[in-house]
């Protein structure tokens, strides 16, 4: 989706600085035109004039020719300061035009770069967010599995020291029961042999006495 309204929004700034561009070549080209047709009625309408003076002088005398070269004389001369005066302000209101459509232009080219610009720039930013937002899952995971390691690591050496600690204790406590069962088995067999050693005095010492008994008898 986000590419998409990119792509919407590129498309419309390419497509407004190109219709800015085919309405400057259009004008241009149309202006072009209009002073070449200017240019070419004002030509005809100089040589149409000059001809229907022609013809009006062909039956003028001399001192009317002279009133008329002096009237055609202040006559350009006025024209031409009028012409001059209006030249100039046709050059000043031209020089205008063209400095309001170069500055309109120019706007509208400024506003399509900067809208241009904002696009790239929250694109880019939003790369860089997703490129964060990479990195710091990825960091997360790779945390997450040392921390993984470590307390796997700890979990072994503990179980190990504890089977150790196990192992060792089911010795002691088998080592300390067969003492006492040694030492019980010692008791055992001396009081046995004492019993033994009893009763064999005992039959030697009735053995004994019955002898004396019968010798006394």
């Amino acid at each position: 989706h986000r590419a998409t309204v990119d792509y919407q929004t590129k498309k419309t700034a390419v497509v407004l600085i190109q219709n800015y561009y085919r309405l400057y070549v259009r004008v241009k080209t149309e202006r072009k035109s209009f002073l070449a047709v200017q240019k070419s009625v004002r030509t005809i309408q100089a040589a149409f004039r000059g001809m229907k003076v022609r013809q009006k002088l062909k039956n003028v005398s001399q001192e009317k020719m002279a009133a008329i070269v002096n009237q055609s004389a202040l006559c350009c001369y006025r024209s031409k300061a009028q012409y001059e005066a209006v030249r100039s302000e046709g050059v000043i209101i031209q020089e205008w035009y063209k400095a309001s459509c170069l500055a309109c232009s120019q706007e509208a080219e400024y506003h399509s770069q900067s809208r241009a610009a904002v696009t790239i720039q929250k694109a880019f930013r939003r790369m860089i967010t997703r490129k964060v937002e990479t990195q710091k899952c990825a960091a997360l995971r790779i945390q997450f599995f040392l921390q993984m390691a470590v307390y796997r690591r700890r979990f072994v050496q503990q179980k190990r020291a504890a089977v150790t600690l196990q192992h060792y204790f089911r010795m002691w406590q088998t080592r300390k029961q067969f003492l006492l069962y040694r030492k019980a088995a010692v008791v055992l067999q001396n009081h046995y042999r004492a019993f033994l050693s009893a009763k064999h005095q005992r039959q030697v010492y009735l053995r004994i006495r019955s002898s004396v008994i019968i010798i006394q008898a």
